[in-house]
């Protein structure tokens, strides 16, 4: 049952259920709560798994919001009160996907909740700021993140077509082909076609879920740059045991060398796994590996 949490000007959504230690579930873009299904059912045998829909998605969404309003602070501090509420104080592991694992990152270094354990996937720590994603232009056009940073025209070329959006996003990217390494809106999110395969989500729910637009969700992005600014309060080496699962196939997050150092860097219990034939939607495709950090790592 989805039940509701008062924070200020809006609702935050989720589900709290099952008994044992706690696992905190955060969605990523273009998602929801209901992302985490499959996981979390496998997970309710053993753990008291909480799934959040974060705040200006659909079912957690704003009235009269500013763009400002889905800066990294504001987000944090929305999943720590749900964490103090709730009392999600047994051993809790918070596992984030995407845009979820930089939530996850923020509130770990925030240090102001009590986390076992964080388990980031296809996801990082921070965006870096949005000038190093204006000098990437391609043929269809710039950087998809230059493009979120106006997030009333980018909501305007994706409502035109949810279906489109929503299959471009989740199909499957078997290989970095030449055409995926065009990271720009219209390539990623705008060119589905027929004969490609698409991960097992129910794309019909997705289009009907986001019927309102994405304006808020893509709002996130055009804040990576304050969230820079705002992250130097609490920005530091964290002690908390934290793992990086990343897909060898991932055509928006990518992870090289200089990517593994720095993540490698950022605290004292790091473990970094790429995980083969695998590309953004691991907890669709690899659920076992996924499954596989929270009980063991």
């Amino acid at each position: 049952m989805i039940k509701e949490l008062q924070l200020d000007g809006f609702k935050l959504s989720y589900t709290s259920e099952g008994e044992g230690s706690d696992v905190l579930l955060l969605h990523g873009f273009p998602s929801n709560m209901f992302f985490w299904n499959n996981i979390k059912n496998d997970l309710l045998s053993n753990y008291r798994v909480t799934v959040v829909e974060q705040r200006g998605y659909p079912l957690s969404s704003l009235e009269n919001a500013k763009n400002t309003d889905f800066n990294i602070e504001f987000l944090s501090k929305d999943i720590e009160y749900l964490i103090d509420v709730l009392n999600l104080n047994r051993n809790l592991t918070i596992v984030g996907h995407d845009w979820g694992s930089i939530v996850a990152w923020a509130i770990v270094s925030r240090g102001y909740v009590d986390i076992k354990k964080m388990i980031s996937i296809s996801g990082g720590t921070e965006f870096p700021p949005s000038e190093i994603y204006k000098k990437l232009i391609f043929k269809k056009g710039d950087h998809y993140i230059t493009s979120f940073q106006e997030p009333y025209s980018s909501n305007i070329a994706i409502s035109k077509n949810l279906d489109l959006f929503f299959r471009s996003a989740y199909r499957v990217t078997p290989n970095l082909d030449r055409e995926l390494l065009d990271l720009s809106l219209n390539n990623l999110f705008n060119s589905y076609n027929s004969p490609t395969k698409v991960h097992d989500i129910n794309i019909d729910e997705l289009a009907t879920h986001f019927k309102k637009g994405l304006v808020q969700p893509i709002s996130w992005y055009s804040n990576i740059d304050l969230n820079i600014s705002l992250a130097s309060k609490w920005r530091n080496n964290v002690n908390t045991r934290v793992s990086f699962l990343f897909g060898e196939n991932d055509a928006a997050v990518k992870l090289n060398r200089k990517m593994k150092e720095r993540l490698q860097s950022s605290g004292t219990d790091i473990r970094i796994k790429e995980i083969p034939n695998a590309d953004h939607w691991l907890p669709l495709t690899h659920k076992e590996s996924v499954l596989d950090e929270i009980y063991n790592f």
